[in-house]
């Protein structure tokens, strides 16, 4: 990107190296002193960031970045398949600077990025309504979790030990934290792809207590990982996340052992983020006796819906395998009212996607605005829940069972990772 003078005698850039002094100032100033430590990694280990990913507006004259964006490239999964994306990160404007347009100035940029990079979404943990200006939609729950009264735990009884030891992870055995993970997570759900290299930026040490971080372990029985999560301190909180075990009741150690390290870190408040496996889950509200506290949705943009529908194209079959659709042969034809699209099957499996220039939308099975076309993809809505609220979404009789079939409900619970 070449850098472009504005008329308040700003510029908007690329950064480099060089300013990372300059952006870890700008990020303290926007985001608090507490994220500095884990801004810095980010700009130095994130394994997949270029400095051409990172956009900024500065003054020259002080010095200052005045206004920041970041791109960061990753990956989520749904029920196995690999969906690549890109998110949008550290962003914000000094408090001096606001209300002149520069987030929108640089997330054209953004958007240029993104479309040399071909992602099949773009996500952001983003703030209420601000990012449907840039085309985002509520996709996903984000974290929230269970606080944790410590009178509520049991206790170890008196003579006995916990159940199960905690082993820290390092870069060395990281992969066994992901492999725990990985065949642990539920089907029907949205997570975040972790890969072995990025131990290089979750795993760091900090530069004193009140910086933000993320302590990863591996529940131990008799010598064998019978479970893994992690700690994130953040905010002055605790939160347990990512927690996946064998056996639900080893909750109850996990607790003891995360309210152990809240009291090392100043007697901060501890909280379970809502685990995706579900005897997990509805133990631990059951134990902490209270009701979970949300935290927000995830923003999704779909730059390309062929491509999306392609890229998760292989769940199709097994949707429809157990159903009256197992030998479907035909099309569903879907307009947001703007493009049009028609999905064709042969005895049950997928055969393609093809644009369609259909301009009548009494004409297609599915009418649905884009936005809801997003939240159904995502499974964050189900058909049933959209045309109950949203007048715009209409479905032919017949289609409705074959729209339910392919766009279930996805139970996606997606704490961040930065």
């Amino acid at each position: 990107m070449k850098p472009e003078y504005l008329g308040d005698g700003l510029v908007m850039r690329n950064a480099s190296r060089d300013d990372i002094p300059a952006l870890l100032e700008h990020f303290k100033g926007v985001h608090g002193e507490g994220v500095i430590d884990q801004l810095r990694v980010m700009l130095e280990r994130y394994p997949r960031f270029s400095w051409e990913d990172c956009f900024i507006i500065e003054n020259p004259n002080s010095g200052e970045v005045v206004s920041c964006v970041m791109l960061l490239q990753n990956a989520w999964t749904l029920d196995g398949i690999e969906v690549p994306s890109v998110e949008m990160e550290a962003v914000g404007t000094l408090n001096a600077y606001r209300y002149r347009g520069h987030i929108h100035l640089l997330n054209e940029k953004f958007e240029e990025r993104a479309a040399q990079l071909h992602p099949v979404i773009q996500t952001i943990a983003g703030i209420p309504y601000f990012y449907r200006n840039f085309g985002y939609e509520y996709a996903a729950r984000l974290g929230g979790g269970y606080a944790v009264n410590p009178s509520l735990i049991p206790k170890i009884p008196e003579g006995e030990r916990e159940p199960v030891t905690f082993k820290a992870v390092t870069s060395r055995n990281f992969k066994e934290f992901l492999s725990f993970r990985e065949n642990h997570l539920p089907w029907r759900t949205w997570t975040r792809k972790l890969r072995p290299e990025d131990a290089a930026y979750l795993i760091y040490e900090t530069s004193s207590d009140e910086q933000e971080a993320f302590f990863f372990y591996l529940v131990k029985e008799k010598g064998k990982t019978a479970g893994v999560f992690y700690l994130a301190r953040w905010e002055s909180r605790l939160d347990i996340v990512e927690l996946y075990l064998d056996n639900h009741q080893h909750a109850d150690a996990v607790m003891r052992f995360a309210l152990t390290r809240a009291q090392e870190w100043g007697e901060i408040p501890v909280r379970v983020a809502p685990p995706n496996q579900k005897r997990v889950r509805e133990y631990v509200s059951a134990r902490v006796q209270v009701m979970e506290i949300g935290r927000y949705a995830w923003y999704v943009k779909i730059p390309s819906i062929s491509r999306f529908i392609e890229t998760i194209s292989p769940l199709f079959s097994d949707r429809l395998r157990d159903t009256e659709f197992n030998g479907f042969t035909g099309e569903l034809t879907i307009t947001t009212y703007k493009e049009g699209y028609s999905l064709s099957f042969e005895r049950g499996v997928f055969k393609g996607i093809t644009e369609s220039d259909e301009k009548n939308p009494m004409n297609y099975n599915l009418r649905i605005p884009i936005d809801s076309l997003t939240r159904l993809l995502m499974g964050y809505e189900t058909l049933d829940d959209l045309t109950g609220h949203e007048p715009d979404v209409q479905c032919a009789a017949e289609m409705r069972p074959l729209v339910r079939t392919l766009f279930p409900r996805l139970e996606a619970i997606v704490d961040p990772y930065y």
